[in-house]
């Protein structure tokens, strides 16, 4: 039963990223391209992929290649095309293969290590159980932000 705990902590953002999934599929066009939260709904959806990219390359690696500009993916800067539902599908694919390979490597005897690189970057200490914590967490806050947008509409969220 090795890794039992690192397991079980990344059933939240397996959770987080399914409905992260399914909000890209049944949120309406109008709705994707409009403001909600201050931020365009594809926009916060950008935002929460990259994140969680960021989390497990911070130091480590390139991120991956982002259908938009960086800094809006960053909410840097407002975006104002929005990003096809499809390219972010693939996004969204492409580092959820990314976060997986991360969450297989980590062990439970790592799990109060401090990750060296984003605990550097982010100047708080960041232990590999707060980076899985984050993972689901951040990407659950940008997600019901979105939810609200349909909501507001008269439409089902997904949570």
């Amino acid at each position: 039963m090795a890794n039992v705990i690192a397991s079980a902590i990344s059933q939240p953002f397996a959770r987080a990223w399914d409905l992260l999934n399914s909000y890209i599929d049944v949120c309406p066009e109008n709705i994707w391209a409009e403001k909600n939260g201050g931020w365009p709904v594809w926009q916060q959806i950008a935002h929460a992929v990259m994140v969680a990219d960021w989390l497990v390359s911070a130091g480590n690696e390139e991120l991956l290649p982002t259908p938009c500009d960086r800094d809006v993916a960053s909410l840097k800067t407002q975006g104002t095309r929005p990003v096809a539902k499809t390219a972010m599908k693939d996004y969204a694919a492409s580092v959820k293969k990314r976060v997986d390979a991360w969450f297989v490597c980590l062990a439970d005897e790592n799990l109060p290590e401090l990750n060296a690189a984003l605990t550097k970057i982010v100047k708080r200490d960041m232990p590999y159980a707060a980076v899985a914590v984050m993972l689901a967490s951040h990407t659950n806050y940008h997600l019901g932000s979105c939810d609200a947008a349909l909501r507001d509409h008269g439409l089902p969220g997904v949570f």
